[in-house]
């Protein structure tokens, strides 16, 4: 499967707090490693000695009509739209006030990125944040509650109201008829 990239207007928020909000990687190829913080490590991939940069990820709960997926959000992206660098993680955590900032649901519009990941002979569908703004837009809540709207099923009268109604209905059948008389 190709990476595809989905277009989604939702409601973006962090519900995991026990999650790591960055990891280490390569200051030259900016790839992932398993260095402790703060330290030179070798880099298999530049073959040198280089130092550690903190980097962001952390995954965020994205909800429209249509159902609730994760995403992973990476540092360029939660500089743009979080204004948090790597700066801001200490010990795997962010500040509670920062925190807070992220449990907020908003409506944003989100590109994702979606692709196939495979271990160990398991594949499993993955997204990542690749854009994201806030929907200020007045239009969209109002195609969301036409949505409501049509997903809703229709109104059914429950079995007292439909007993009344039959009877309403056949007491006035019960009334009487003037039909012509043989005189």
């Amino acid at each position: 499967m190709q990476t595809q990239y989905l277009n989604v207007q939702a409601i973006v928020r962090v519900t995991d707090f026990g999650q790591n909000f960055y990891y280490l990687a390569c200051s030259i190829c900016k790839k992932a490693t398993n260095a402790y913080g703060g330290e030179d490590f070798w880099c298999n991939y530049c073959n040198q000695k280089v130092a550690a940069l903190t980097k962001i990820k952390f995954n965020v709960q994205i909800t429209d009509p249509t159902g609730t997926i994760e995403a992973a959000i990476f540092s360029e992206v939660a500089a743009k739209f979080y204004n948090i660098t790597g700066t801001d993680a200490k010990d795997g955590q962010l500040a509670l006030p920062i925190l807070h900032m992220l449990a907020e649901p908003k409506k944003c519009l989100i590109t994702l990125k979606a692709y196939m990941h495979n271990y160990a002979r398991i594949s499993q569908l993955k997204f990542n944040v690749h854009t994201i703004s806030l929907d200020n837009s007045t239009e969209t809540e109002d195609r969301l509650e036409a949505l409501r709207i049509l997903v809703q099923p229709p109104n059914t009268p429950n079995k007292k109201s439909k007993k009344e109604d039959h009877n309403s209905s056949t007491s006035t059948s019960n009334a009487t008829i003037n039909t012509p008389t043989d005189k």
